[in-house]
């Protein structure tokens, strides 16, 4: 490499994300997956008011819910370790998206499967 070569390419340490902004994409998108987190919890307690209980496909499926955007996450913030500010929004932005397609999937499964039992 000359020496006009090495001049171009940034550092390790000047291409790397800063620390506050690292924390402030986790803590924004930290809220939308403990939202969806807090949203199967509703759901759980809106039903049981109602008088419903669930089978034990129900719970299964209800524990897949609440673990799904808890999974997605973590998944999310792995994968982003040492990617640039975009690359992490855009893995979490993805992480958002599946966490989603799975709560509906699993609200579906859950009516469909009969895991809500009417007493």
């Amino acid at each position: 490499m000359s020496a006009e070569s090495a001049d171009v390419m940034p550092s390790a340490a000047e291409s790397r994300t800063p620390l506050w902004l690292d924390v402030a994409l986790a803590v924004l998108f930290g809220l939308f997956f403990a939202y969806d987190v807090w949203e199967v919890v509703g759901s759980i307690v809106q039903l049981t008011g109602l008088g419903l209980a669930f089978s034990a496909v129900g719970w299964v499926l209800l524990i897949a819910a609440l673990l799904a955007p808890v999974a997605s996450f973590v998944a999310a913030f792995a994968l982003g370790r040492r990617r640039g500010v975009v690359a992490k929004a855009a893995l979490y932005l993805a992480g958002l998206a599946v966490s989603a397609a799975l709560f509906l999937t699993l609200t579906v499964l859950l009516n469909v499967s009969g895991g809500i039992v009417v007493p």
